[in-house]
């Protein structure tokens, strides 16, 4: 791809780290000076996102704990814009539609997943023996995907809801869990007795969380039920882990911080940081009776 760089200027030192600065002193520049301080930006990010895609395996595209390299390039993808901003330009649109808000957006998600599902029922229905026989997908070697007709590829895909309506009952059954509305850091109070009198719900909640944050010890006991990602806390980086537990709570993710006896044996230390760094903190009890 061809990028339509002025030689004269170095889009690279133009386009900064930040938004701010780069939006910094327009009212002292001309329409034409924004504009090419734009094209600026947008050039030299463009080349950034090719350096940062040179000879990486197609593979490792999908790969990802959270964010493929394949979701951000989804994320990126911004056709629709810019045939919106191409029909304001030529006045076959006044403006930009104005925001939704979430309801809004789900509703219109909601509503456009029932018509789909409405065409595909439909489709199904009044396809003919000669067509359900027809052969419509090629074998995959790549992952031992055979090759199906019709029937065969309708047979697989008529479950496909079944299966994420069960996984979206468990994520809003972990929302409520967590408190996630709430941006809540849970504390988890282990007690003295042994992982066998650990209640189930809090080993639920151990499972589920993206982060599970503790002592050695307290680490050694949950460990059976961590699926998330272990933070082992020292004298030395309890603050810093915390902290970060705090910010990350903020963005949605599941935290849990696990402590032997209770929470306030450390001299409410943990306790103490976590409410100073969270917007709210709940503890658990994990002893089951």
């Amino acid at each position: 791809m061809k990028l339509l760089i002025d030689p004269r200027r170095n889009p690279v030192e133009s386009v900064g780290g930040n938004t701010e600065d780069a939006l910094s002193n327009a009212e002292e520049l001309s329409v034409r000076e924004r504009r090419d301080r734009a094209i600026d930006r947008l050039n030299a990010g463009h080349l950034a996102l090719k350096h940062s895609l040179a000879g990486m395996d197609p593979q490792d595209a999908f790969l990802g704990s959270r964010w493929s390299v394949r979701d951000v390039l989804l994320h990126l993808d911004s056709e629709n814009f810019i045939d919106a901003l191409e029909k304001i330009a030529n006045c076959e649109q006044a403006m930009l539609p104005p925001f939704s808000t979430r309801e809004n957006q789900l509703e219109k998600e909601l509503d456009r997943l029932e018509k789909t599902y409405q065409r595909f029922q439909t489709l199904v229905l009044d396809l003919s023996e000669k067509q359900l026989a027809r052969p419509v997908t090629p074998p995959n070697p790549d992952n031992a995907y055979p090759g199906l007709t019709m029937l065969e590829l309708i047979e697989r895909v008529a479950g496909h809801e079944s299966a994420h309506a069960r996984q979206i009952e468990e994520t809003r059954k972990y929302v409520e869990a967590f408190k996630s509305k709430e941006r809540v850091l849970n504390i988890v109070e282990l007690g003295e007795g042994g992982p066998d009198r650990v209640a189930a719900s809090v080993k639920d909640l151990i499972n589920q969380a993206d982060y599970v944050v503790g002592l050695p010890a307290a680490l050694g006991v949950v460990r059976p039920w961590v699926r998330g990602v272990e933070l082992e806390l020292n004298q030395d980086n309890s603050e810093e882990i915390i902290a970060r537990m705090g910010r990350e709570v903020r963005a949605g993710i599941w935290a849990v911080v696990c402590c032997l006896g209770t929470a306030g044996d450390d001299g409410e230390g943990t306790v103490a940081l976590a409410r100073q760094h969270a917007d709210a903190v709940v503890i658990h009890q994990a002893q089951g009776t």
